[in-house]
């Protein structure tokens, strides 16, 4: 039995609330390279697309007020995938940049949702 007192012990996902599920799907699937991954569906028979990344896709729209300021994802080569994005026409809130955590990006998905995409330097 362990004496340790009760802690959280890490990030397990983040389900978001989209307008249109497909377009989103598309979005982390085609231009972030998110992988689907399989899951149970939910409860209440929602529409559920889960990603390994640690997010998930239902419906029901971003409500208001808004409760997540952004989420923040590491990557593999940010200016490449920097170049996608502006071709692809996403909204960028910051371009590429020095952050704190390396090359970082700001974008916004579909619905708006502030995205932080940093490479970690070395």
């Amino acid at each position: 039995m362990s004496t340790a007192a009760p802690h959280t012990t890490g990030f397990a996902h983040m389900l978001l609330q989209v307008r249109d599920i497909e377009a989103s799907r598309r979005f982390y699937v085609d231009l972030l390279g998110f992988t689907v991954r399989a899951a149970k569906p939910l409860a209440d028979g929602r529409p559920f697309v889960p990603f390994l990344q640690g997010i998930a896709l239902t419906t029901g729209g971003p409500g208001a007020p808004l409760q997540i300021d952004h989420i923040a994802f590491t990557v593999h080569d940010v200016a490449g995938l920097a170049q996608r994005l502006r071709e692809a026409g996403v909204r960028f809130f910051q371009d590429l940049h020095d952050g704190i955590y390396g090359r970082t990006i700001y974008i916004a998905d579909p619905d708006g949702t502030k995205i932080e995409l940093y490479e970690p330097p070395g």
